[in-house]
């Protein structure tokens, strides 16, 4: 997807990290899987028009719906990509590494199958999701990696059209982590000293803002609510008074916050937001481990 760059970066830190020598195996990099949709800044080349219209010609241009599948042939840009991936590599691989980044002022989020749970814990990412059933969605990695009994891992590296460092930092870890879990490196994987866990039917609360105005949020993604404390508010243009609030129903994590969660070619983030309009989401965690102990100056 052409806008979520975080895991180019990501990919030349790490390989121009690795030294041949301490490789145990053969690593395969893709960086920039789709050319012309990171040129032309858009999730899908040579149009993403069917994420936000149903306009059913237009499905075989994101790349992530063109996976093989035993069930559809696919003739398109695309598709010609994935496929000779897929039978040149990813088929024969012991395990999968799928590099995503969703928008918005959002938290990053790894997931696997139940299957490959250990997998997933070692990878390292502070927040995960463990899945029980497989993605239903055809053509897409995880499902083709996962019926051909291949492990996957699919991140979303927050944010999109922009290499944010700390995102990037953290997905070199990450990649590092799942080199050597595998065996590809030598060492223990770094983990971090809190990981959260999600499963799959875990409750979440998304903001929906009842008034138009100017958002203000009180927290930021990351950060841990208990019951009843406020996280965003929307005030009047006119007044500057509170037209609607949000506390927390429960104890839980902020996961996104703020007004850019729309889709379009054109669409431009912005705080001034409208009756309807998801303003963020609030996730109960299924389990918190704790890796070891923080330093004494964080919270």
């Amino acid at each position: 997807h052409g806008r979520e760059i975080n895991g180019i970066a990501a990919i030349e830190r790490v390989f121009e990290s690795l030294d041949p020598g301490d490789v145990c195996g053969d690593v395969v990099f893709f960086p920039v899987m789709n050319p012309l949709a990171v040129r032309m800044q858009q999730q899908d080349f040579p149009t993403e028009e069917n994420r936000y219209r149903p306009v059913s010609f237009t499905r075989t241009c994101n790349m992530n719906r063109t996976w093989p599948d035993q069930k559809r042939q696919i003739e398109c840009y695309a598709a010609a990509i994935t496929s000779i991936v897929w039978e040149t590599y990813v088929r024969h691989a012991d395990v999968l590494l799928d590099l995503h980044g969703w928008g918005g002022r959002s938290l990053s989020l790894a997931w696997a199958h139940e299957r490959d749970l250990e997998l997933l814990r070692s990878f390292g990412f502070p927040w995960y999701m463990v899945r029980r059933d497989p993605s239903k969605a055809t053509g897409v990695s995880e499902t083709t990696a996962w019926s051909a009994g291949i492990p996957v891992i699919v991140t979303e590296l927050a944010p999109q059209n922009a290499v944010h460092n700390p995102t990037v930092k953290l997905a070199v870890r990450s990649i590092g982590n799942l080199l050597k879990f595998k065996g590809l490196l030598k060492g223990e994987p770094d983990l971090p000293p809190v990981q959260v866990e999600f499963d799959q039917d875990h409750e979440e609360t998304a903001l929906v803002s009842e008034a138009e105005g100017l958002l203000v949020s009180e927290r930021e993604p990351g950060d841990w609510v208990r019951e009843g404390q406020g996280i965003a508010r929307v005030i009047s243009l006119e007044t500057l008074e509170t037209l609607w609030s949000f506390e927390a129903p429960y104890d839980g994590l902020v996961y996104n916050l703020g007004a850019g969660l729309g889709w379009g070619e054109d669409h431009l983030e912005s705080a001034v937001v409208f009756p309807g309009q998801t303003v963020g989401l609030l996730k109960k965690p299924s389990r918190v481990f704790r890796n070891r102990q923080e330093s004494e100056d964080s919270e």
